[in-house]
């Protein structure tokens, strides 16, 4: 009865591991039945190394789906995914871009991108790629390893110059040169400093010379401005006599123009006006 009881059991547990088994696999199955799969396209034009068929697509971080297909079209890497629409809303502002894991290099398609202004694309349309920082790097490396190498020869012909610029023999002259400006402040300070000082103290004693000197200016000033007040009176009047004289003057010598023989006969002729002829 043991060995039959033993046999008994060891088939109720091959049925229910099988039956376990079938539950989990219509599970499966079931859910890869029902979820609805649409294709989207990428071109990528970098690199894509570490990226395979059944790479996972993430939108803004979740899972969508996976890359079913990949293939090289003309220079470039045609790449299709299989996303599920009710886990996301693709949009044509959604770009694509590829996420590298450092360690091991493992490549995830990353989808970015929504707005409410944003359209609904369509299944079998191509998402435009986003260029991966990491690849703008490397693609612009060696223009950065050329400039680099320029600049660092830069750097080397001015140490070169600074090299030269410092130089025993530079440093000879810097110091010569040094030592004739301090002969040259020495000289200036013995010679040039006691005539500046006599000729400040003749300054102000010229000024002080001067100040003496100006309540006398002023004071001769204003007599000279007294006699000149006094003086114009008489001298306004000789100046009204002296044209009256002038204009008798004027006056006899138009006469004797006209009338030359009025002198000798008393006679006297109408004289013509001033500026003209009889």
């Amino acid at each position: 009865m043991e060995p039959r009881g033993s046999h008994f059991r060891l088939g109720l547990y091959v049925l229910g591991t099988g039956a376990l088994f079938l539950l989990l696999l219509g599970f499966v199955l079931r859910n890869s039945l029902q979820g609805e799969q649409q294709s989207y396209f990428i071109l990528f034009r970098q690199n894509v190394k570490g990226m395979v068929i059944g790479s996972r697509v993430n939108f803004q971080g979740v899972p969508i789906g996976v890359v079913g297909d990949m293939r090289f079209q003309d220079g470039h890497t045609l790449v299709e995914l299989r996303v599920d629409p009710t886990r996301a809303s693709i949009q044509d502002l959604t770009r694509a871009r590829m996420d590298r894991l450092l360690v091991t290099g493992q490549v995830t398609v990353e989808l970015e991108g929504y707005g409410p202004s944003g359209r609904p694309l369509p299944p079998g349309a191509f998402i435009q790629p986003k260029e991966d920082p990491l690849h703008a790097l490397t693609a612009s490396l060696p223009e950065v390893v050329d400039r680099a190498a320029v600049v660092l020869d830069r750097i080397d012909r001015a140490l070169q110059g600074a090299e030269r610029l410092l130089g025993d023999e530079n440093q000879a002259r810097v110091a010569a040169i040094l030592a004739d400006c301090n002969r040259l402040s020495t000289a200036l300070a013995d010679e040039v400093a006691p005539a500046t000082t006599a000729a400040l103290h003749d300054a102000a004693a010229a000024a002080r010379a001067l100040g003496a000197l100006s309540p006398e200016g002023a004071a001769l000033l204003r007599e000279s401005t007294a006699l000149a007040s006094s003086l114009r009176g008489p001298a306004l009047a000789m100046l009204a006599n002296f044209r009256s004289a002038l204009d008798d003057v004027r006056g006899l010598a138009r006469q004797l123009k006209l009338a030359p023989d009025s002198l000798l006969f008393g006679v006297r002729h109408p004289a013509a006006p001033a500026g003209g002829e009889r």
